[in-house]
């Protein structure tokens, strides 16, 4: 194990899985309306992990304190080089919401506000009510017809938000991350 001067500022938490991962390093892209990306360099005493059996898994980064943080799915994970002691390894901690940008579809929404249309393309995809909520004062028109024609889904929830002048942020916590589609104007994605 490593030794207790060593306390680390930065950990990774993965609840489900029995890892000794240590935080080298990380790097990360968030914006308004878009799915965030980060990418962490880790070191383990263990250099035969299952990498496989990382993948898709929650992980939380904390690096502001136990409950600060940034939650995810690994979307990818690589071995690097071991050495006497240590193994390298880097993963990918991803929303749930940018796996929506490998399904590409074809299909017609008719008699359906904008929050009921992302609603049902976030539950196709098992993102249920628990994991995104809506803070808007009304639901907006209803649309008569609505196509989403050769785009992915992330793109099209994208594209209705614009038209309709909503955007989405990311709530985090060691247990999950919600995606939040606030008021326009209202309510602001990140608190100091």
């Amino acid at each position: 194990m490593f030794a207790p001067a060593n306390t680390a500022h930065f950990t990774l938490a993965m609840p489900h899985l029995d890892q000794d991962f240590k935080v080298l390093a990380f790097q990360g892209t968030e914006a308004i309306s878009q799915p965030y990306c980060f990418e962490l360099d880790l070191v383990s005493e263990r250099p035969d992990l299952d990498i496989e059996g990382l993948l898709h898994q929650p992980a939380f980064l904390s690096y502001a304190g136990p409950d600060k943080g940034v939650h995810g799915l690994i979307h990818s994970v690589a071995q690097g080089e071991s050495g006497k002691r240590l193994t390298r390894y880097r993963i990918t901690l991803v929303p749930r919401l940018a796996y929506l940008q490998h399904a590409t579809n074809q299909r017609i929404f008719q008699h359906r506000t904008v929050p009921q249309i992302i609603t049902e393309v976030l539950k196709g995809h098992g993102i249920f009510t628990d994991s995104f909520r809506f803070q808007l004062r009304d639901e907006g028109p209803e649309r008569v017809y609505c196509t989403q024609y050769d785009e992915t889904d992330l793109h099209f929830i994208q594209r209705l938000c614009e038209e309709e002048g909503i955007h989405y942020h990311f709530q985090h916590s060691p247990e999950g991350h919600q995606l939040v589609f606030p008021m326009p104007g209202l309510t602001r994605a990140y608190t100091a």
